[in-house]
């Protein structure tokens, strides 16, 4: 998976995490299947006579984060238990295995990138989008405060980056804009905090979305750092975060599929609504996610910023996929253009 910036303060409670949620994930509703309509290998009955059923949902990354913040609120606030979602979250040891946590049945529904998606997918996995999580491509090259961003004189800078889908498919847009090659530039791949180097002054510039490079500068100098978005440079502006499933879990388990983007809906309005709320909420639900309630409130805000699309939350477009795919194939970064019902479905988005 994609692994942007995550407040360098989650280290310290990553490992105690993910061991404790590695047992979770062994004993999660994966591991077998229902009939067409059913919900879940695991189901409660609660005292209003609701059936719960155990979702487990793997992150992104491993150390839980402001993007979490649906998560949280639809937990606090009731629309988990409205839909009968009993929510194990699963995080994962790094950025690039979320997807194989799903194909081994260790997790139900993703957290990834439509980048995830594409490559793996394109690869053999039983991957499918059932959902937008944001609707626009915020990523791009992130300066210090008040330096510029120019691509005719990015020749000889270090540039920090990381090694996940989304970023290796966007960087030779960068290299491209600028007449340049990889060999032009000083590419430094980081596992963690890119940003603390870069305000260190060990960088020219480095590669983020904007919710998290924009928190960590904002709460760090007290200013907003410089930012040239994707766009900028040509490309594609579509949605980078997506919620997926295999497709065999979906067949076995559509009306859970249908249950959790139900509250996930309600529960992602509700948190742009109320986002000092939201917050609070998911601060509650994880109080070991390391970062400050203003590192957490100026991301989600930035965060909030980019959920909503033409059609509201959630809902897909065949456009985002054929946009994608068909960047990707002109820069190298992927041999064969499918359609874009390969990718992604709406059929488990509520009315």
């Amino acid at each position: 998976m994609i692994r942007f910036q995550r407040s360098a303060r989650t280290a310290a409670v990553i490992v105690t995490a993910v061991a404790g949620l590695a047992l979770s994930a062994c004993g999660s509703s994966s591991g077998t299947t229902g009939g067409p309509s059913s919900s879940s290998s695991s189901e409660t009955q609660t005292s209003a006579a609701v059936t719960k059923h155990t979702v487990s949902l793997v992150y992104d990354w491993s150390g839980v984060d402001f993007e979490a913040v649906p998560l949280a609120v639809a937990k606090a606030e009731g629309m988990f238990d409205k839909y009968g979602i009993d929510l194990k979250l699963i995080l994962p040891p790094d950025d690039s295995t979320t997807v194989k946590l799903l194909g081994s049945g260790q997790g139900d529904i993703g957290f990834a990138t439509t980048a995830d998606v594409v490559i793996t997918r394109g690869q053999g996995a039983d991957v499918v989008s059932i959902g937008n999580y944001s609707q626009s491509n915020n990523w791009g090259l992130i300066a210090r405060p008040g330096e510029t961003i120019n691509l005719t004189e990015l020749k000889g800078k270090s540039i920090g980056v990381f090694s996940d889908n989304w970023t290796q498919a966007m960087m030779p847009f960068v290299l491209k804009a600028a007449g340049l090659t990889a060999n032009d530039v000083h590419q430094v791949t980081f596992q963690g905090d890119d940003v603390a180097p870069l305000l260190a002054n060990k960088l020219d510039l480095t590669t983020n979305t904007a919710n998290f490079a924009v928190a960590q500068v904002q709460e760090a100098t007290g200013k907003k750092p410089t930012v040239m978005l994707a766009k900028e440079f040509d490309a594609p502006d579509v949605p980078i975060w997506v919620y997926v499933a295999g497709q065999k879990w979906l067949d076995a388990n559509g009306d859970t599929a249908k249950a959790f983007l139900a509250a996930i809906k309600e529960a992602t309005q509700w948190a742009i609504d109320n986002p000092e709320k939201a917050v609070n909420d998911f601060e509650k639900i994880y109080p070991d996610n390391g970062s400050s309630h203003t590192y957490n409130l100026t991301g989600w805000e930035s965060t909030a910023a980019v959920m909503s699309g033409p059609d509201g939350l959630l809902t897909q477009r065949a456009s985002q996929w054929s946009d994608l795919t068909s960047a990707l194939h002109a820069v190298g970064e992927l041999d064969k253009v499918a359609d874009p019902s390969t990718y992604y479905t709406n059929a488990y988005l509520p009315n």
